[in-house]
Order: structure tokens, then sequence, then C-alpha cells
């Protein structure tokens, strides 16, 4: 079941995990105050998240992979819970889903996405150059579809956006002709232009698939004047930011004119911890963040080119995607580069779905990097 060959294990790559997750550590405390509790938890699903990453990374891949189809069953089913038996816990979505005895509340979309991509990545395999028939083209895309729909519905338009980015980037990295990309993306082209003709016009409010908040966040990014709760959220997120200037005004510290302090940053140690990060360690501290994720999301690709097994590839790749574009939108949110949309800073962000998920995709990562010779 374990193989504990240590000879080519990515020790390094385990390190920045652990740097970003005890830096996210740092500024949760910092953001939560004196509401312990909530440290401490972050606290204690960091370790148990880092046994069950490490875990993973000794697990023999040969003996898990081939029952692959319980990546998508597993995901599908708990996605279909959420919209059972699920929870909002005071916000506009519903998507937790409580677990009995243990009184811990879990976010499957966060899992879906690590699923999709073990179950993809096993498929394309034993497609290979098939993939190119518009048959099995298309069983692949209802196997990405129906979590895809779960997911949406909830609604949760961001986690189906990271969703559709990490299908997107295994698809391209598979077997499957360019041709096909073409099409794809004069689809994509178009459901743009509709969206912003919809802004421009005024016929956002016919679109029926998109929730209230929503519409009011799209709206604010395309027409800056139509001010909203989100856009103010994201202004005071890029003041927070500017204010630490170079170096910040100091970890945890009680200055009267910190954004921060005066309670003017939403969901600060989730999604908004990197204005946090910003305003107290300024642009060097932010900057070392993110040279942190580039080098993390690099290592997965450098270990994906270095794989002779085509489901192992995939599987670097997706994980790569998940950390790249999930990282990219938190900071672009952050710095009101793209609308407002709730998503956490992979191993930062308080949280415990996520933070357990994006370790687990990195203990698979780090798994396929012990068993390859570099």
């Amino acid at each position: 079941m374990f193989d504990l060959n240590l000879k080519n294990y990515g020790f390094l790559q385990l390190l920045v995990c652990i740097m970003l997750n005890i830096a996210g550590l740092v500024f949760v405390q910092s953001s939560v105050g004196e509401r312990i509790y909530s440290f401490m938890t972050q606290l204690g699903i960091s370790i148990a998240s880092l046994i069950i990453c490490l875990l993973i990374s000794f697990l023999n891949l040969k003996k898990i992979m081939p029952r692959y189809i319980w990546f998508f069953v597993i995901s599908v089913f708990a996605l279909l819970l959420v919209q059972i038996t699920g929870t909002a816990f005071g916000r506009n979505s519903i998507r937790w889903i409580r677990v009995p005895f243990v009184n811990m509340e879990l976010q499957p979309s966060e899992f879906a996405k690590l699923f999709l991509i073990l179950f993809t990545s096993k498929y394309m395999e034993k497609l290979d150059i098939q993939i190119n028939q518009f048959g099995n083209l298309f069983k692949l895309f209802l196997f990405y579809f129906v979590p895809f729909v779960l997911i949406f519905i909830q609604p949760n338009l961001s986690s189906s956006l990271i969703f559709t980015s990490i299908f997107v980037a295994m698809l391209f990295a598979s077997k499957l002709k360019l041709r096909w990309f073409a099409i794809f993306g004069g689809v994509v082209a178009v459901l743009f232009l509709l969206v912003y003709s919809s802004v421009r016009f005024g016929f956002i409010d016919n679109i029926p698939f998109l929730r209230d908040y929503q519409k009011n966040r799209i709206v604010s990014f395309f027409e800056p004047t139509e001010k909203n709760e989100a856009q103010y959220q994201q202004e005071n997120s890029v003041i927070a930011i500017g204010s630490g200037k170079l170096t910040g005004k100091g970890i945890n510290n009680d200055l009267p004119n910190s954004v921060k302090n005066g309670k003017w940053l939403a969901e600060a140690q989730n999604d908004f911890i990197f204005a946090v990060v910003g305003e107290e360690v300024g642009f060097v501290g932010t900057m070392l963040i993110i040279l942190l994720y580039i080098f993390l999301i690099i290592s997965c690709i450098f270990t994906a080119s270095k794989q002779r097994e085509y489901y192992k590839n995939l599987i670097c790749i997706g994980v790569a995607t998940w950390l790249a574009v999930q990282t990219f939108i938190n900071i672009g949110v952050a710095t009101s580069l793209i609308p407002n949309t709730g998503v956490p800073l992979p191993f930062f962000s308080q949280g415990g779905s996520s933070l357990l998920s994006i370790y687990m995709g990195m203990g698979f990562v780090l798994n396929i990097r012990r068993e390859t010779r570099i």
C-alpha cells in the first residue's frame, strides 16, 4: 500500500507548501485578532492536512488509480448531498455539508477539483489518441459537465470557473488535436461577447442562471461607475495594499490608520487575506509570497515534463493549473483586476476544505515526483 522510497522525494516542494501554510497562519491570526478559536481551528486543520499530504505522497498509485471511476462517483455523490442537505452558513450560496459525529463542515466543490484531476487523467490515458473521436470526446465532456453543473447551481461561479480551467488545461496537455480548441475558443468568445453586450445594453437582468449579487459584480466590473458593495470591498483592498508601501506597517500592528484594524476589509482572513499581507508586509512581502507560488507552480510543471506515464503528466498539469488559476483569481480580486468573487488563496486563507484539498493535490504531485528519475 505504501512505498517509502525517498531518493527523489520533492522536499523543496513540500517545504514551500509548509512555508506558505505557516505564513497563512500568521496572517489569519492577525486577521481574526482575539478570536483565538478560529486560529486554533485553522492550525489543527493545517497539521491534519500536512499529515494526509505525506500519507498520499507514499501511496502506491498503481493500486489506487485503476479504480479511478470512484473519484467521479464520490465527487458527484458529495455534490448531490449539497443540493439535498447542504447549508449556506448565512452566505449567498449553499456549498457546505455537515460531516456526522465530528461536528465538521466540508465544501465538496473544493474536493471536486482534485477528483476531476484524478479521474480525467486516467480516463484520458485510456482514450489515448482516440480522444479525437467525437463520441469519446462527448463522453469526456459529460463526465466534466455533470459535476460542473452541480457546482454552478449552488451557485459557485468562481469554483466552476476554476473547475473548467483545470479541465481545459488537461485537455490541452492531452492528445486532443488543436482544431477542437479552435472550436472551443470560438464558443468562449461568443459567450463573452453575449455577457458584455448584456451589460452594455442593460439585458443582464434577463440572464436566468445568474443570481442578483453575481449580476451586480459583473456590472460593476464592466461599468465601474455602477458602484455596489463588492466594488467598495475591492477598493478598500486596493487601499490596504497600497498603504503598505515597500515594507508594510508591521504584522499584527495596532495602528489606527490600518484598513484591516478599522474593519474595512470583508473576509480579511479568507477572500481578502492578500490585502492584509500587502498592508502589513508591503511590496517586499507580497512579492516573496508570489514568488513562492510561482516556484510551486513551475515545480509541478517540471515534474509533469519528466513523466513517461501519461496520467501522471496530466495529474501534475492539473494541480499546477489549479494552483495558478486559484492564486490568480484571489490576488486579482484583491487588487481589483477582475470582478469580486470569493476564492481562498491556496495554503493561505482560512478554510478547512480548501487547505485539505490542495494539500491532497500536492500529495499526489509529491508521490509522482518520488517515483520520477530526475
